[in-house]
Parts: C-alpha cells; structure tokens; sequence
C-alpha cells in the first residue's frame, strides 16, 4: 500500500486505502475546491457530445460501434452489452462500475442513462475504453522502471501475525521480476535495491521515484505493493491503479462524505494517459489470469508516486496482507515468483500491443 504521508492514527478505511494516501508533495497543483467544470472540448464531427451535468457525454452505442462493438439484445434498458472484434463490454446506466472482457474497471464517472440511450463521459470513452479497445501506437519501450514500495523506516502494510512486511515482499518481488525483464531484452531499473527509503520525508520519497524514472527515461513505470484493510480480514484480492485524467476524480473520492478531488490542472502523467490505461489492463489480465484473485478493478487515484512520470505509469495492489489467506501465500517465495512471472507477461502484452512487431 502506499500512502502520500505516514500514517496518521485514527479508525481503519475499508477503502483499500489508508489515511493520507492523497496528501500531495510540492509539485502538486493547489487543492481543488469546488466541483471542478470539465471545459467542452471541441467535438470531432463523427460523434455527438452531449453536455450533461457540466461534463461531456458520448452516446456509447455510437462510440463502441466506431470499434466494431455492437449492442447484444434490445437497446434502451438501464443495462448493455457491446460485443466485437474479441471485446465484450457490460455497463449500466447511473454506475461507474463496468466490466470489460470480463475484467472491472471504473469509469472515472458514472454512465448515465437519457431517454433510453445510454452515455458515457468522453473523458472515459477517449482515455480509457478506445486505448484498451485500439491500442495507440507507441514507440517500443526499451527502459522500465519497478518501484518496490516503501522502505527503510517505512514498513508499509503489515502482517503481524505472520510477521510479514509490505517493504520486504516487494522488494523481493521486484528483485524476481528484474531478471525475467532483462531476459527479454529490456533495460530495468529499481528504484531501490535494499532497505532504505528515497527520503525520510513521505512525499519527498515519492516524488523522488517518479524523478528518477525521469532521469532514467524510463519508457514504463509500475509501482509494486501489497494491500491492507485491517482489521478487516475477509477482503482479498488484485487492483490496479492508474492516474485520474485531468477533470476526473479518485474512485475513493466518489464514498458517502469524500470530498471532489478532481484536478483543473493536468499533471506530467497525463500526457501519458492512454499508455497508462493499456497498462493497467496488461497487468490486471495477467495478474488474475496466474494468480486466480478476486478482481478488485482497474482504479483512479491521485497518487504522488505516479504524478510526475514522464511515461505510463501504474501501481499494483498484487493482494492483500490483511488476508491471512493471502498473506501466508505471499510469505512463499513460490508465489512471490509467480507473482513476478505475471507482472513479465503482463508487461509483454502491453508492448505487443502498442508497438506491435512487423
């Protein structure tokens, strides 16, 4: 897990997130104030834009048809099902969870449902589903970049019980997954080979992982950790976050009494928008797929290890140390391989598709 702060005391969050996780280090923009207005941008003569709300939406049935998805049974209901081309894509009208090819992901708002047709916002349609859906041609990445979260003074999420801390396991499985990497002709670097932090100071150590990713002109950038809901110890399971587009807010900010967190000001990250969500649904295939987890959904969240990347970028939730079931498998270093071993496929698979070979 990994907070933007350490941890403050107070009540456990049942989110799978801790308190703090939105704390913002300097190069952040001010904290946003009132509902942010998504400003109309200018719509491409092929598709309608339908303003609703202050926010822009796309008629879905329209969109998903530009590729090659078409609506299964009667259209007009409150829930849809496209299919084509090897997709599948189920959403329902007033929720921001949908499936796609079987995986959750959640819009960064909610489709809405007006006069029996069904809309998606455009942010979601061209930031999210047509990246997924038609892959942008990127050039073929040649440095990664794997942050094992925390460190040093930093333990992370912990498993007293098993004695188990978030800092060693992904650290370890950054050290597993480097090699794989390596052996398929990628450049890779760490963001730390042993127990230390970047900084003392939370948001400092952030930001300096996202830094040296620059430095390093990293083509990819995936952040390692564990989750944690204690004492909740029933949830379990795989997510995958990835930076909120600019105008969109965190999944968590969206609970009964969060405030708005959408950001009027993009941040470096945003450029890379569409590579990040190709990633996210690389990693999150992969990662079920192997490990056979409860699929927690592909996410948004303002998170300060990912807002100054100069290339796509994504933090992985690989399971959940609050789980004892899952905790005592994490603790194998069996498993901690195959963990490694999906996050290589699933990384492959995001490079075969924006920069297929000829």
């Amino acid at each position: 897990m990994v907070p933007d702060r350490p941890l403050e005391p107070g009540p456990p969050r049942l989110s799978g997130l801790p308190p703090g996780i939105n704390a913002t280090f300097p190069s952040a923009p001010p904290a946003p104030g009132p509902r942010v207005p998504v400003p109309p941008p200018a719509a491409p003569a092929s598709l309608s834009v339908q303003r609703i709300n202050g926010t822009d939406y796309v008629d879905v049935a329209a969109f998903f048809a530009r590729l090659g998805l078409r609506a299964i049974g009667t259209p007009g209901g409150t829930r849809a099902t496209f299919q084509g081309g090897g997709h599948r894509a189920d959403l329902e009208g007033g929720e921001r969870e949908m499936t796609l090819d079987n995986l959750k992901v959640f819009l960064g708002e909610p489709a809405l449902l007006r006069t029996r047709v069904l809309y998606v916002s455009r942010i979601d349609a061209e930031k999210l589903l047509r990246p997924i859906l038609a892959p942008p041609r990127l050039a073929a990445p040649r440095v990664i970049v794997l942050d094992p979260g925390h460190g040093g003074g930093d333990p992370g999420m912990q498993n007293r019980t098993l004695g188990l801390d978030e800092k060693k396991l992904t650290l370890d499985v950054a050290q597993r997954l480097k090699p794989l990497l390596e052996a398929r002709g990628w450049r890779v670097v760490l963001t730390r080979s042993d127990d230390r932090e970047l900084s003392p100071v939370k948001a400092i150590d952030l930001l300096r992982r996202s830094e040296l990713a620059n430095r390093e002109h990293a083509d990819l950038f995936v952040s390692i950790h564990f989750n944690s809901v204690a004492p909740d110890t029933r949830t379990s399971g795989t997510e995958v976050y990835r930076f909120p587009p600019q105008f969109q807010r965190s999944a968590t900010s969206w609970g009964a009494g969060q405030d708005d967190d959408a950001e009027r000001h993009a941040s470096p990250v945003n450029r890379n928008d569409a590579g990040s969500a190709v990633l996210a649904y690389s990693l999150q295939r992969s990662l079920l797929a192997s490990l056979g987890t409860v699929d927690r959904g592909q996410k948004l969240k303002h998170l300060g290890v990912l807002r100054g990347l100069d290339c796509p970028g994504v933090l992985v939730e690989c399971v959940f140390l609050s789980s004892d079931t899952e905790a005592r498998r994490a603790s194998a270093p069996a498993y901690r391989q195959q963990i490694a071993l999906s996050l290589a496929e699933g990384i492959a698979a995001y490079a075969a598709q924006v920069s297929p070979a000829p």
